[in-house]
């Protein structure tokens, strides 16, 4: 894979890295002679894909150099044994696992790899992209799909990347139909471009509920068509309004927060910074961690045996600047007496 083959496969990788959210959890194996991670610190191991690893595995498959020959095999036995510990471990909600498959070529079927992994079960699926115009691998290209409960395309330019990177969401969604599940999303928190643009220090964050929109024609149904999403935007300050200011007390405040641990709405939260005379959102406004911004005072372990609480002796030591803003009230007095002369307290 060359020339324009490696720039269609670098764009379509992060064409489906755009298509993922902080629910996914991904990795990219890059394979020739030997297998490796284009990030060494994820190896054997899925992270979260929420923006900033996103970005990072953006730049890092921008500067993957190609050298050597493809041998998709070990590729295949590498990411079917991270699938496999990530299911046998129980992390994320093992709602869907999947395999994008990137090359200009298959030389065989690998049928050993997919009955010593995932058959008869068929737990993961595998997608199929072939990069460039010659269709010689295509029959091997599209029985690995199918024989896996995926899904083959073929890329030959880079205006057929953004279309064909969208068929993998029809084929996830099809047992949703098939089963009438409408699940409801909210996202994470993004700005209301239209008002930061008028009034910059005044920055609205919103958020947006959705539901995938099925066909429900009967001779359709079974197909499992994604005709596409329905969803309104709901300012954050509105949800905001439901908190019951009348227990949360003087000090007390209400915050919002994703299922990922993100922060919605805080009043610690600060989006914003300034450069210059100008009022800018920051990178990863809308990906800031709980942990950031409420401060641990000590360490709580509950004991296993009485099931109590104690406090352990590690406590952690937190150096804090507090500002008291004080109101006095000043009055003024006249003293009528010989022995003073007018006094103002």
């Amino acid at each position: 894979m060359k020339g324009l083959q490696i720039a269609i496969a670098k764009h379509t990788i992060s064409t489906i890295l755009d298509t993922l959210g902080e629910n996914d959890f991904v990795n990219i194996i890059a394979y020739n002679d030997y297998v490796h991670y284009v990030e060494p610190c994820f190896k054997g191991t899925l992270v979260q894909a929420d923006r900033d690893n996103r970005e990072h595995f953006k730049q890092l498959v921008g500067e993957l150099m190609v050298k050597g020959v493809g041998i998709v095999d070990k590729a295949l036995s590498e990411a079917f044994r991270i699938l496999m510990q990530f299911r046998e471990n129980g992390q994320g909600g093992l709602c869907n696992q999947a395999i994008m498959l990137i090359t200009d070529g298959a030389v065989e079927d690998y049928e050993t790899i997919f009955e010593k992994y995932n058959w008869p079960d068929r737990r993961v699926r595998v997608f199929t992209y072939l990069i460039g115009r010659e269709v010689t691998f295509a029959d091997k290209m599209k029985w690995i799909a199918c024989n896996n409960k995926g899904y083959y395309t073929q890329i030959s330019t880079l205006a057929d990347v953004q279309e064909n990177v969208m068929e993998y969401l029809h084929v996830l969604s099809r047992p949703m139909v098939i089963n009438h599940d409408h699940d409801i999303i909210w996202t994470e928190a993004y700005m209301d471009t239209t008002q930061f643009a008028l009034q910059p220090q005044s920055l609205l964050l919103m958020t947006t509920v959705a539901m995938p929109v099925f066909s429900k024609k009967n001779e359709t149904r079974s197909h499992g068509i994604l005709l596409g999403v329905v969803g309104s935007d709901v300012p954050l300050r509105e949800l905001l309004k439901l908190a019951p200011r009348y227990k949360l007390g003087v000090h007390g405040y209400a915050f919002l927060n994703t299922n990922n641990g993100y922060i919605l709405s805080h009043p610690d939260l600060r989006p914003l910074y300034k450069d210059g005379k100008k009022w800018k959102p920051k990178p990863n406004y809308n990906s800031v961690d709980l942990s950031e911004v409420e401060w641990e005072d000590q360490d709580e372990i509950v004991s296993e045996g009485e099931g109590r609480r104690e406090y352990s002796s590690s406590i952690m030591t937190i150096t804090m600047i507090i500002i008291i803003i004080i109101a006095n009230i000043y009055v003024a007095l006249t003293v009528s007496s010989p022995y003073f002369s007018h006094f103002k307290a």
